[in-house]
């Protein structure tokens, strides 16, 4: 499914778009297949036929006898993946799917405890507690410095995600990778137990034991594909200004939006939370541009080897005009920065919070000869200034960090900011 564009750490957008199922030990004339295989996908597809100054003949073959001496699957996906960490891009890697789908995912797991974190210092600190889960029923709250999760230590992640042999492109990226794997922890099967050590408020070490809740936004895309969860909050907060916030560009978010600017003709303005949105389809993030457009305007491009695409986006039925913020982090990515990087370039929104990482697809996968599964890049990504935001990222036009002392007050400093910005633009 090309439309399902994501970066390769978000697991489920993985997972969701290959069945591969776990194999048998191989020989290693199946692993040199999948091998050459990975190679000339990139060889053939690459945006740049140049590979950014890379020797990709030479690359093949530094790496071709490893694969020879590999003793297991796991080792092929190491030497495959090294081989494509040198094109320092993201969208590339091999992996296992049901090694992926075992952990915990945002998007496809059914249960959770209600929390999400970010990197602060060097900390796990708790930035949401969602009302009715466990985590908000026993008294987490946000500002909270997790320091364990079924008695791995955060430290431990931390390292565990460092020595990874998938590309880390930049800080930004690192620093997202991290927090992937520890919120990952959080999801799982619903009614399984979880037990985490926190420092609290006065940064006391406390422990608690919970089990997960089911979770609601179920969505089904295509029966051939994994339940999705999705969360959705729309409503009004301080002197009529719209908040819209969302997990995943993927459907119904866009004809909630819908719903939700069509029935709010008062607004004094209009702030999309998508901080941590992983991406998902580019096609929801064009309809909720319709709804926020006044003419017919060229959104963005897609440069591929032997072409460029233009992607054009015309208003849909009745759109707002106000103010618009966006705001964004480090745990953005793919088509949620496609759409933050488009909308700030065409002047349609002001881009509050953290420069992202610039993890861009397009992207497609294929099953490789030994099961496993092969996520590769097809076009470069650009906003209609022509700014192209692999590795680049998005940089906030009001650069913001969230301050675990203002979380602990219950203050969202960003979105403190997004606020502020409307109140001082709009009549």
């Amino acid at each position: 499914m090309k439309g399902l564009s994501k970066m390769f750490y978000m697991a489920p957008m993985v997972c969701i778009i290959s069945t591969a199922s776990s194999q048998e030990p191989v020989n290693v004339d199946v692993w040199i297949a999948s091998y050459d295989t990975v190679w000339q996908t990139v060889n053939e597809h690459h945006y740049d036929s140049t590979f950014g100054g890379l020797d990709w003949n030479e690359i093949h073959d530094r790496y071709y006898d490893h694969v020879a001496k590999v003793k297991d699957d796991d080792g092929f996906i190491e030497i495959a993946n090294k081989m494509l960490a040198e094109l320092q891009l993201s969208h590339y890697a091999v992996f296992n799917v049901q090694k992926m789908a075992a952990g915990g995912s945002p998007l496809i797991s059914e249960g959770s405890i209600g929390l999400d974190i970010r990197l602060l210092d060097e900390k796990a600190v708790v930035t949401t507690v969602i009302p009715d889960f466990p985590a908000a029923e026993i008294g987490v709250k946000r500002g909270y410095i997790i320091e364990s999760i079924d008695g791995v230590t955060v430290e431990q992640i931390i390292a565990e995600a460092e020595s990874s042999t998938l590309p880390i492109y930049n800080e930004r990226k690192k620093l997202s990778s991290i927090a992937d794997k520890i919120c990952a922890r959080f999801y799982g099967d619903v009614g399984i137990p979880v037990s985490m050590t926190y420092l609290d408020g006065s940064n006391t070490l406390q422990g608690i034991s919970f089990t997960r809740y089911q979770r609601t936004g179920r969505t089904i895309i295509d029966e051939s594909l994994p339940p999705f969860y999705v969360d959705f909050d729309a409503r009004t907060i301080e002197d009529d200004i719209g908040y819209v916030s969302f997990s995943a560009f993927i459907p119904p978010v866009d004809e909630r939006f819908t719903e939700f600017v069509d029935t709010m003709v008062n607004m004094r303005g209009l702030i999309i939370d998508i901080r941590g949105n992983p991406g998902g389809m580019h096609v929801v993030g064009e309809a909720i541009v319709a709804k926020l457009l006044q003419k017919e305007t060229l959104f963005s491009v897609f440069r591929y080897r032997d072409r460029t695409e233009e992607v054009v986006v015309k208003p849909s039925g009745k759109t707002f005009d106000g103010p618009v913020v966006v705001m964004i982090d480090v745990m953005n990515g793919s088509a949620s920065e496609r759409f933050s990087g488009c909308i700030q370039s065409i002047g349609r929104a002001v881009v509050i919070g953290e420069r992202s990482p610039g993890s861009v697809g397009p992207s497609d996968v294929k099953k490789l000869p030994n099961g496993a599964s092969f996520m590769y890049l097809t076009s470069q990504s650009l906003t209609p200034d022509g700014t192209v935001l692999e590795g680049h990222g998005v940089i906030p036009d009001i650069v913001v960090s969230l301050d675990r002392h203002a979380l602990l007050e219950g203050r969202d400093t960003q979105l403190e900011h997004a606020v502020e910005y409307i109140k001082n633009v709009a009549h």
